[in-house]
C-alpha cells in the first residue's frame, strides 16, 4: 500500500475515532452529574459501595476527570497531537473499558452503561460491539499511523491547552448548575403530562383462546362487546386468557410519581394536570444532604413565587419520619411535600436542592439554586 492511500485512511480512522470519542466526552460533559450517578451506580454493583460511603465526593471527581479524559482523548487523535502518547493512552483506555462493558453484558449488572449519556441509549451488548468495533478502528490506526506527519509540539501544546482548559470548565459548569443541553425527559418545553380536560378513559383489553382451534385474539372491550352481539354461544366457543390495560394519561417520565404524608396514592397526574396557575417543584433528594445555603434560597424564592398565587409543592426521596424538622427549619410549612422516587428527582433536577417551573403541564423553566431568579 503506498504513503498516500495509508495518510488518507489513516485520516479517516482517526477522525472515526476521535469524533466517537469527542461526542461521547462532550455528551458527559453537558451532564457530570448524571456521569456521577452512573459511576456511583457501577461502584455499587461491583461491590465499590463502600469507597463512596467513605468519600461521597468520589463519584464526581471521578465523573468530572471522565468527562475531560475522553474528550481530550478525541481531540488529540482526531488533531492529531501528541501522537505516540495519545493512542497508547487510547489502547490502555478501550482494553479497561472492553473488559469492563463484556462483563457488564454478561452479567448485566448496570442495565445501561451510559457510555453517551442521556443522548443516546445503548443496550450493553450493543456497548461491547461498539468498543470491538474502535477497537480494530485503533488497530488500524497503529498499523497505517508509522510515516504519518504530526503536529510540532508548540501548536501541539496551545491546542492541547486550550481544549483541555474549555472542555474542564464546561464540565464544572454544568457541575455547579443545570446542565446546558438536556437529554432528559424533564427538558424545557417538554409537556409533561394531559390537561384536564384532554385526558382520555382507560382503554382495556382482554385475550379470549377459541375452545376449538385453540387460537388466541384480543379484543377491545368494543370489540368485545360486539363478538357477545353477533355469537350468542360467544362464552361456550371462547376462554377467557388474560386482560391489561393502557393508561394514556401517563407522566412523560419513567418512574415519577408524587405521594403525600399517610397515604399510598399516587397524585402526580392530578398535580402535574391543574393548570389554574404555575406550578414550582422543590426538588430535594435527600434532605440531610441538601445545601444548607441553598435551601435558604430556595425557600426565599418559593415564598415569592407563593405570594403571587403560584402553585409550591417539595419532592423528597427522605423518609417521612424526617419532613417536619425540615421544613420547620426552612419555612417550608406552606407547601404540600410529596415523596418520591430518589432516581426520578435526580432525572427532574441535578442540584440538590432545585426548582422545576411547570405552566400549563409543560416545562418553563429549571434551575439550580445557585442560579435562581430574584424576582
Amino acid at each position: 500500500m503506498n504513503t498516500t492511500l495509508k495518510t488518507y485512511l489513516n485520516s479517516i480512522l482517526r477522525f472515526v475515532f476521535g469524533g466517537v470519542f469527542i461526542f461521547s466526552g462532550f455528551v458527559k460533559a453537558v451532564d457530570p452529574m448524571g456521569t456521577a450517578y452512573k459511576i456511583e451506580e457501577y461502584m455499587s454493583a461491583f461491590n465499590f459501595q463502600w469507597l463512596v460511603d467513605s468519600a461521597s465526593w468520589l463519584p464526581i471527581v471521578m465523573s468530572v476527570l471522565l468527562c475531560s479524559f475522553e474528550f481530550m482523548i478525541g481531540i488529540m487523535i482526531f488533531c492529531h497531537i501528541y501522537k505516540k502518547p495519545s493512542k497508547i493512552i487510547a489502547a490502555a483506555f478501550m482494553i479497561f473499558f472492553t473488559i469492563t462493558t463484556l462483563i457488564d453484558a454478561l452479567t448485566n449488572k448496570v442495565s445501561d452503561c451510559g457510555c453517551f449519556g442521556d443522548a443516546v441509549k445503548l443496550t450493553n451488548w450493543q456497548t461491547f460491539y461498539k468498543n470491538i468495533i474502535l477497537d480494530v478502528v485503533l488497530l488500524l490506526i497503529f498499523i497505517f499511523d508509522s510515516k504519518q506527519q504530526k503536529i510540532n509540539k508548540k501548536y501541539s501544546s496551545i491546542i492541547g491547552g486550550i481544549f483541555a482548559s474549555c472542555v474542564l470548565l464546561f464540565c464544572i459548569y454544568n457541575l455547579m448548575y443545570e446542565p446546558v443541553i438536556d437529554f432528559r425527559p424533564w427538558k424545557v418545553g417538554n409537556k409533561m403530562a394531559p390537561k384536564i380536560n384532554e385526558q382520555k378513559p382507560m382503554v382495556t383489553y382482554a385475550v379470549y383462546k377459541n375452545n376449538k382451534t385453540g387460537q388466541e385474539k384480543e379484543y377491545s372491550m368494543d370489540e368485545l362487546m360486539k363478538a357477545y352481539n353477533s355469537d350468542a354461544e360467544f362464552a361456550s366457543h371462547w376462554t377467557f386468557v388474560t386482560s391489561r390495560a393502557i393508561n394514556p394519561n401517563e407522566i412523560k417520565a419513567a418512574g415519577f410519581s408524587l405521594t403525600p404524608f399517610m397515604s399510598n396514592e399516587d397524585e402526580s397526574l392530578e398535580v402535574l394536570s391543574d393548570t389554574v396557575s404555575d406550578l414550582y417543584i422543590v426538588g430535594v433528594v435527600a434532605l440531610d444532604k441538601a445545601s444548607d445555603k441553598g435551601m435558604k434560597k430556595v425557600s426565599e424564592f418559593a415564598k415569592r413565587m407563593y405570594d403571587k398565587g403560584n402553585r409550591v409543592i417539595v419532592i423528597t426521596a427522605t423518609n417521612p419520619n424526617k419532613w417536619y424538622d425540615f421544613i420547620t427549619k426552612y419555612d417550608l410549612k406552606n407547601y404540600m411535600i410529596y415523596a418520591c422516587d430518589d432516581k426520578a428527582i435526580e432525572a427532574m433536577i441535578r442540584s440538590n436542592p432545585g426548582v422545576v417551573k411547570i405552566s400549563k403541564t409543560i416545562v418553563k423553566d429549571k434551575w439550580s439554586w445557585r442560579q435562581l431568579p430574584k424576582d
